[in-house]
């Protein structure tokens, strides 16, 4: 099967575009029918590693747009990051973290997913994160929810590489084109444990600090005169549910 790598690259400004590398497989498309509307059949899945490594402009972009049935799929519950909120840290960090980009995603109307991840804190390479997490199980954990949720595309929200900084932010991505490229594999992960097979059409990378080689972009922050307010400002209410991290604004 051909492939060809593509990424996608989103802007951290308000109103400025987003742009994305991508890669894409042979796999036929959903094909609306009266059951199954057009909307229905697009679906995009977004991985990142903590619940604030969310792009909430692109998810409210493509879910409150119209766009696309949207997910978001955070490997951590965000156990191992700072509160500002209250004293609470580990597991009950992850569970207010948790309580948080559920909020979110009731402003946002998109799905939300979780591996069995654990955020230990900071690390500083890919190789140190995998110590951590036995990379198999974290691998099913993703094919998994692709399976379940069915995406015609995949953006990690990082690269996969030493430019992410934090190795927790890079696993994602890994873990992200992995899924990518082997969710149809029903000899690796079996239909019966795994769920029906799955082949998403296209990965997406987002670029906000690389963005040479940007395949595709648009405006996640316009306005929608339907909704009576802009994409960015959803989205700002969206960001807002994260108080523990300082994003309650």
């Amino acid at each position: 099967m051909k492939r060809a790598v593509i990424a996608l690259v989103a802007s951290m400004i308000v109103s400025a575009p987003i742009a994305v590398h991508a890669q894409s497989n042979g796999a036929r498309p959903c094909h609306p029918t009266d059951a199954a509307p057009a909307r229905d059949c697009r679906r995009v899945l977004i991985i990142g590693a903590h619940p604030d490594d969310e792009d909430s402009q692109l998810i409210v972009w493509l879910q409150r747009g119209g766009r696309a049935q949207t997910a978001y799929l955070s490997l951590t519950r965000g156990d191992g990051g700072q509160n500002l909120i209250g004293d609470e840290l580990g597991e009950g960090l992850g569970v207010i973290r948790t309580e948080e980009l559920l909020a979110a995603r009731r402003v946002d109307g998109a799905r939300q997913y979780f591996t069995r991840a654990y955020d230990f804190g900071f690390s500083k390479t890919a190789a140190e994160t995998f110590a951590h997490w036995p990379k198999d199980s974290l691998l099913n954990d993703v094919v998994k929810v692709v399976r379940a949720f069915r995406p015609q595309v995949i953006v990690a929200i990082f690269s996969g590489t030493p430019r992410d900084g934090h190795g927790q932010h890079q696993v994602s991505a890994i873990l992200a084109k992995e899924a990518y490229e082997t969710a149809m594999d029903t000899a690796r992960f079996p239909v019966a444990q795994f769920g029906p097979v799955w082949t998403p059409l296209k990965f997406y990378r987002a670029g906000w600090f690389n963005p040479t080689g940007t395949t595709l972009t648009m405006n996640v922050g316009e306005y929608n005169p339907k909704l009576g307010k802009s994409y960015a400002e959803i989205a700002g209410e969206s960001r807002s549910q994260h108080k523990s991290q300082g994003f309650g604004t």
